[in-house]
């Protein structure tokens, strides 16, 4: 911890404080303009090592040592807990509901449907949506231009939805009793940029029923492989 100016980058000096709609994010308390943006990690100035805190909790923070005869210092993965925990408080409300999940409704195998659709509420959001395929042993990320495996984001305005798909290798299909198995990763950025990770989903398909995705809520099988 460190009680000197912060060298973060202005642009997320600004991010941080809207996160915390300047909250001192240990104590919890408003603070206007007596906030400042200290370290975790005094030797990066990456934004992850941020965290507002009023100048109470600061210096509390930085004059503790080891040496102290009573007491419980304040652990790095503690205060970013914390500090997560109050970025969420205030950010909670600009993550909409949304409903995506896997389809063959219009799509035959080896092709997969996939849909995100933005349920309501007020604010735009982007959404990283990484997918991974198993079938036994065997594991897959499709790659259609980096929609599906975190490279590129999608948008989603207010009650919009988007339809995409991606294609699977067709040694899959030769093993159609075994059940194909598909774990989505969802990461929603907000108008402020932060993130919210998602927990995971997981869909099943059974070819030698010809059937529909169901949901898999346990995703115990795929992530074991």
């Amino acid at each position: 911890m460190t009680s000197r100016k912060s060298d973060f980058p202005e642009k997320d000096q600004v991010k941080v404080l809207l996160w915390c709609a300047r909250h001192c994010c240990l104590c919890g308390k408003a603070c206007g303009v007596g906030i400042e943006v200290a370290h975790l990690d005094k030797g990066s100035n990456d934004i992850d090592e941020a965290i507002p805190l009023c100048f109470d909790c600061h210096a509390e923070i930085g004059h503790y040592t080891q040496d102290h005869p009573r007491g419980k210092k304040y652990s790095h993965r503690e205060l970013k807990a914390r500090r997560n925990q109050v970025y969420e408080e205030y950010t909670s409300h600009l993550v909409p509901p949304l409903l995506y999940g896997l389809s063959q409704q219009g799509n035959k195998l080896p092709d997969v449907g996939f849909y995100i659709d933005h349920m309501g509420g007020p604010h735009p959001v982007k959404v990283r949506i990484t997918v991974t395929l198993s079938q036994g042993d065997r594991k897959h990320k499709p790659s259609t231009a980096g929609h599906y495996d975190g490279t590129y984001l999608w948008n989603l305005n207010p009650g919009f939805g988007v339809r995409g798909h991606f294609g699977i290798p067709a040694e899959i299909l030769k093993h159609r009793e075994v059940p194909l198995r598909a774990k989505i990763e969802a990461t929603v950025i907000d108008i402020y940029e932060r993130s919210h990770v998602l927990l995971p989903m997981g869909f099943v398909i059974e070819q030698d029923r010809r059937g529909e995705w169901y949901l898999e809520p346990c995703m115990e099988e795929i992530d074991k492989k």
